[in-house]
């Protein structure tokens, strides 16, 4: 018995010991601590395809936080509704030598509603578990499988979903019949998976490891565009009841038109007549569907709706004209249903919304591209697109939340690929003047108008939108100048062929110039300085600019008697493949005239280009940071 007692203790050292030594965080290769705020010391995905509307995810993963950076990275996220089931979930937190310190079970779970803060209605609810950290660095291990009634949506791989995430191991595997045809799509993974069977099923296997963190450049593409990453598509899908097939776009273009906006368009014969007496007046079908575009404004707000097929299916066009309300699917369905009455063709499209452009995957159709509903009008020679969600918006106006990317319009005949529109450096314009005067050498005093169009329209729309009380605030953090006030501030939306925001307000700006013995110092560039970036002599990515845009300055700025008028003309000019800046100053009677035009132009550009980007951002800088030194007579 006492020998017992004592190999029971020896095993038990033994296994505590193996375990500490486990997710011992001396143990993780410096190269893979280098740069990452959490490295995933081992990751398990494995999903059971056993029929179209049977499927099975388990999950085990732990993850290494090296500091409060790596917090976010170990939330776990357990999405369910009545298609996807939790069937377990736990886990273990091991401090920095891997010793256990806190066993995770269900009842550490917080349990809430998926809804947004937009959100009326939603049928899927929110399990996570975030852990509040004492002491870093921490290892949490967890596990969860998840029973799914559905195979349209395959949960993807992608391990290293982060610049600040390492990798030690990651495998993912899918284990499907035989019969079953399926079609995977891999970014940045060269390896093919390994196959293996038993008896019921055909194994897919994918492994990484280890895959450092990647140091974080300036003007890059998204970071999930360059992670490793693989989509698995069935050809045979069920989803919330609704089977078929589909291998590509127009496939399933076809299947998602016929099983989610079937039967969805369904206003009555009074909304009909409400529409022929809007649009009674309206000499063109452009004409029509601008003041339908207005009505849908007006009459409708958005919310986020998430019920119904898994919220891919959106309500009738008869709840919306009978609420007033919807989420970005039912607000397209019903501006659709309102076009269709006077007998203008439209397309329900899916987009990938965002700052960042990202189009759909042209060669792998799939589901899980694209997160928001927009509409496309077809108009001969004159293609429009309209925001539908947006009260505020202007017709055929879209901005930078879906510009320049690959949709899929769903449509009777099949789905069909097209882009959105490009605002081009030209388009994305901003142009400003402003005539002031020099009041008692030191203080500034005058008026400014500013003109923004293309995404720079949108970047202001806050402004135009926002309260008298708020837009004073607002200006201030947009010209950052000490003690700057405004004052007469007025804000015009222009709607036209190319619509744009005026911006128009008195401004005086307190001792910003300053006085010292015999001359005035006056900044170079008052409203627009360009930030540089650092140095980078190893640059590893191709510059990426998402877009570009044009700025241009004329500020005139009257001055006083006793300063003295003469002055040689400045003139700076610098170039770069990405971009052109030009400033120039000079004196005119008694007033000082500067203009400033700064164009950086969208595309994708060599790392070798890097240096003589930094080096021009760095002339612009400096340049925008200038001073005048004005004598005094």
């Amino acid at each position: 018995m006492k020998y017992a007692c004592l190999l029971f203790l020896l095993l038990a050292m033994l296994s505590l010991r193996s375990q500490s030594t486990t997710y011992d965080v001396e143990s993780i290769p410096q190269e893979l601590k280098s740069r990452a705020a959490v490295t995933i010391r081992n990751e398990s995905v494995y999903i059971e395809m056993r029929s179209d509307n049977d499927m099975l995810q388990k999950v085990k993963k732990a993850i290494t936080v090296y500091n409060r950076n790596g917090d976010d990275y170990a939330f776990i996220p357990l999405y369910y509704n009545k298609s996807a089931i939790i069937k377990s979930a736990k886990g273990m937190i091991y401090d920095a030598s891997g010793n256990p310190i806190k066993k995770i079970g269900s009842k550490d779970f917080m349990d809430v509603s998926a809804a947004d803060g937009f959100s009326m209605f939603s049928d899927t609810r929110l399990k996570y578990y975030q852990y509040n950290a004492v002491q870093y660095p921490y290892t949490i291990e967890f596990e969860y499988e998840i029973q799914h009634k559905q195979n349209l949506i395959i949960p993807a791989w992608n391990p290293n979903f982060s610049e600040q995430v390492s990798v030690q191991q990651s495998e993912y595997i899918f284990a499907a019949p035989a019969t079953a045809a399926i079609r995977t799509y891999t970014q940045h993974t060269t390896a093919e998976p390994t196959i293996s069977h038993s008896d019921k099923f055909t194994i897919r296997k994918w492994e990484t490891g280890p895959v450092p963190a990647v140091r974080e450049e300036n003007y890059t593409r998204g970071f999930r565009e360059r992670s490793i990453l693989v989509y698995v598509v069935p050809q045979q899908i069920s989803y919330y009841g609704r089977k078929g097939s589909f291998d590509t776009w127009e496939q399933f273009g076809k299947w998602a038109y016929d099983n989610l906006l079937q039967g969805k368009q369904d206003l009555d014969a009074m909304a009909k007549n409400k529409v022929l007496q809007l649009t009674k007046d309206c000499k063109t079908d452009k004409e029509k569907a601008k003041v339908l575009y207005h009505y849908l404004q007006q009459k409708t707000r958005y919310i986020s709706i998430q019920v119904g097929i898994g919220g891919l299916e959106p309500f009738n066009a008869s709840d919306v004209e009978r609420y007033g309300y919807g989420d970005c699917k039912a607000l397209v369905n019903y501006m659709q249903n309102l076009l269709s009455l006077v007998d203008i063709p439209s397309y329900y499209c899916v987009v990938e919304a965002g700052g960042f452009k990202q189009s759909l995957k042209t060669e792998f159709a799939n589901v899980q591209d694209g997160n928001h509903i927009i509409l496309c009008i077809p108009f001969e020679q004159d293609t429009t697109w309209l925001e539908c969600t947006s009260q505020e918006m202007p017709f055929g106006f879209l901005g930078d939340f879906t510009d320049d990317r690959l949709v899929l319009a769903w449509t009777p005949k099949g789905g069909k690929v097209l882009r959105t529109p490009i605002y081009t450096d030209k388009e994305n314009k901003q142009i400003r003047e402003a005539k002031l005067k020099l009041v008692d050498l030191t203080n500034l005093e005058g008026s400014i108008k500013t003109k923004f169009y293309g995404t720079q329209y949108d970047n202001h729309a806050d402004v135009l939108h926002a309260n008298n009380t708020e837009k004073p605030k607002l200006l201030a953090k947009r010209y950052d100048i000490n003690n700057v006030n405004f004052a007469n501030i007025t804000y015009s939306e222009i709607e036209n062929d190319t619509p744009h925001v005026l911006e128009d307000f008195s401004i005086s700006i307190p001792n910003i110039a300053i006085k010292s013995d015999n001359r005035v110092m006056l900044p170079s560039s008052l409203f627009n300085a360009f930030t540089t970036i650092q140095r980078n002599e190893g640059r590893q990515q191709p510059i990426y600019i998402n877009r570009g845009f044009t700025d241009e300055d004329y500020i005139e700025i009257k001055l006083p008697d006793e300063v003295n008028k003469k002055m040689t003309p400045m003139v700076k000019t610098f170039t770069c493949p990405m971009g052109e800046y030009t400033f120039t100053a000079r004196i005119d009677g008694n007033t000082l005239q500067t203009k400033r035009t700064l164009i950086i132009k969208q595309g994708t550009y060599a790392p070798t280009h890097y240096t003589v980007f930094q080096e021009f951002l760095k002339s612009v800088n400096q340049t925008d940071k200038g001073r005048f030194f004005l004598e005094l007579l």
